[in-house]
């Protein structure tokens, strides 16, 4: 069987490509919204400093940054899916018979998990950007920390929120990861129905071969039974 006319050819590939995209676009999320969070932290130091010298600023944002993290090796994960898959669609016919045989079982194993790992994370870190905040400690130069009244009175004079969903970059890393798990589910879909496309194939071609080794069968019995009438008549 060639690439072309293997089960929705078209359809698998696009799809593919379009995960493999999306997981991307996913990732590149993750890494701007990480450095994006580092200059933040970092104008904030700053204007503190301006408006008290010597006060220390410190902005935990451990649980956002550990999701975004797995959030972007979910996506990693499924980049490779999505690269193996194409790869595995457009030169199946190059492979061994063995593993031809055996790719589309391990494509979907990997799609389902993948799908699963992506849905994971990006359900972790929709919950944590939409409900929770940074966590903003003051320090005086002595190590004394700060009340978090002044605090509070720091942050609005700079006009720095700690809230999460007051910064674009977070929640454009939220957003982006769902349309991975939307093409993540519909690549998983795909290899199941072509799976199945192909095992009906596969026995159909079965029964045909079996049918045409028994009309062979056949066709030598007649054979025979006529050499014996020749032989009788003689």
């Amino acid at each position: 069987m060639t690439a072309s006319n293997a089960p929705l050819f078209k359809t698998r590939l696009v799809t593919y490509f379009l995960a493999s995209a999306a997981a991307i676009v996913s990732i590149g999320a993750v890494f701007h919204a990480q450095h994006e969070t580092g200059i933040s932290k970092a104008n904030t130091q700053a204007g503190v400093s301006h408006l008290t010298p010597g006060v220390t600023v410190s902005i935990g944002t451990s649980d956002v940054w550990n999701a975004g993290v797995a959030e972007g090796i979910a996506n990693l994960f499924l980049g490779a899916t999505a690269g193996l898959a194409m790869l595995a669609l457009l030169f199946a016919s190059r492979f061994p018979p063995f593993l031809r045989a055996g790719m589309l079982p391990l494509l979907l194993a990997l799609w389902t998990i993948s799908t699963v790992f992506v849905l994971v994370t990006s359900v972790i870190t929709t919950v944590f950007v939409a409900t929770r905040q940074a966590t903003v400690q003051a320090f005086l130069p002595n190590g004394t920390q700060m009340p978090d009244s002044l605090v509070q009175a720091f942050s609005k004079q700079l006009g720095m929120s700690p809230v999460y969903t007051s910064f674009g970059y977070l929640k454009f890393m939220t957003i982006a990861p769902w349309f991975s798990f939307l093409f993540a589910v519909a690549s998983t879909i795909l290899t199941v129905i072509a799976w199945r496309k192909a095992a009906a194939t596969s026995a159909d071609a079965e029964v045909a071969e079996r049918k045409a080794a028994a009309g062979d069968g056949d066709a030598d019995a007649l054979s025979a039974e006529g050499t014996t009438d020749e032989k009788q008549q003689l």
